[in-house]
Parts: structure tokens; sequence; C-alpha cells
């Protein structure tokens, strides 16, 4: 048999833990919504977008962090992680911004 034995201690913090995760993500997810919902109009659409991307970003790093087990990793292993993903998303940008570059041009050529 297996010397792994959770005790109730133990799996209660465990249920804590999840249980207070879930909740912040549903919080994080209410004000993102009504953000949308509420805020329509009344903020520029960058603004609005802008949070949306960095709130999303936030909650991205919580679950990461929290039910993938990297915040108790080694700090080599974050960055393992951590600096690919940061070229990849720098590389979306990039290509999306060269993307519409090329576009206007391609539209400038065969506008008459």
């Amino acid at each position: 048999m297996s010397d792994n034995v959770m005790t109730d201690e133990q799996y209660n913090s465990q249920v804590k833990a999840v249980w207070r995760a879930t909740i912040y993500l549903a919080i994080l997810t209410v004000v993102e919504v009504s953000m949308a919902l509420f805020m329509h109009g009344k903020v520029s659409t960058f603004v609005l977008n802008s949070l949306f991307v960095l709130m999303t970003l936030w909650k991205a790093y919580f679950i990461i962090g929290e039910f993938m087990h990297v915040k108790y990793e080694s700090r080599a292993l974050v960055m393992t992680l951590g600096l690919p993903l940061t070229f990849l998303v720098w590389a979306i940008i990039a290509f999306a911004h060269d993307g519409n570059a090329w576009l206007k041009a391609f539209l400038e050529v065969t506008t008459p």
C-alpha cells in the first residue's frame, strides 16, 4: 500500500484553497462581465479592451500558478515556461502588425 495518505486536516485545507481560488476567479469574471455591460460607450474601446486583456492575463497567471502548481516550482522552471510564452505573445503581436501593414499596402495598390 501507498504511504501517501492525506489527513483530514490536509484534505480540508486543500478543499478550502480550491474554494478560495474559485471565488476569486468568479469575482474577477463578474467584474469583467459588468465592465462589458455597463462601461460600453462610456469609456473608449481601447481602454476597455486593454482592461479586458490585463484582467484575462491576471486570471491566466493565477490559474497557471495555482492549479498547475507553477508558483511552487523553482525559478528555472518558471522561466522555462515564461520566456517562451513572452516571445510567443510578442511574435503574435508583431505578425499581426506586419500583416496589417501588408494589407494597407495591398489596398493602396489595388484601389483605383
